[in-house]
């Protein structure tokens, strides 16, 4: 069995190869929607979070691990706005489009990015939910064993830089990212 986190790194790097196809002036325009969108959930998240939990069946509640239901709210949420993102109409950013390697590496830069919002936010979510309790078959022994019991050190030290664990840090950091956001929309719109 691999490290989960190699399986969360994986998926951020394929971020990056679908931004090699699309190009660094695409990836921006949804970098430019990730970011206010983050911001936004972060914002409204006691709100959004302490009505779901007064409304959801005490019974349900219980089942659940400590943390899922952010972890359903953030989930959910992003992975509606990435698709819309990608499939939607495309902000395109206002920069000379580049091709060869330059388009490939510029592009995957932004994908990178792009992925580290998207699925380090599943990753940070999901970690703090312990994976929901989620058990996976160890080896052929036949047993199987709770991700979130088994998590190695690298895993742990790594957590601390995803987006929400930042956005979190302190009261400035949400503000840096609707600042960045705000800064991309502004191009964009007044190119």
């Amino acid at each position: 069995m691999i490290p989960i986190e190699i399986l969360w790194m994986g998926l951020i790097a394929l971020f990056g190869v679908i931004g090699m196809v699309r190009g660094l002036w695409k990836e921006l325009g949804v970098t430019t929607i990730l970011l206010l969108s983050l911001f936004a959930l972060k914002m409204g998240q006691d709100l959004i979070l302490d009505a779901l939990s007064t409304r959801l069946p005490a019974d349900a509640m219980a089942n659940l691990p400590h943390g899922a239901i952010q972890a359903i709210y953030y989930i959910t949420t992003m992975a509606f706005v990435t698709f819309i993102a990608y499939q939607g109409i495309s902000l395109v950013f206002p920069i000379k489009q580049q091709t060869g390697v330059l388009k490939w590496l510029f592009g995957y830069l932004g994908g990178v990015v792009n992925g580290y919002l998207i699925v380090g936010t599943a990753w940070d979510v999901s970690s703090q939910a312990a994976y929901f309790g989620l058990k996976v078959p160890l080896g052929s022994t036949g047993q199987t064993i709770r991700i979130g019991d088994y998590l190695t050190g690298f895993h742990s030290s790594i957590t601390q830089f995803l987006p929400l664990a930042l956005l979190s840090a302190n009261d400035f950091i949400p503000y840096l990212f609707l600042a960045l956001g705000m800064i991309l929309l502004l191009a964009i719109i007044l190119k």
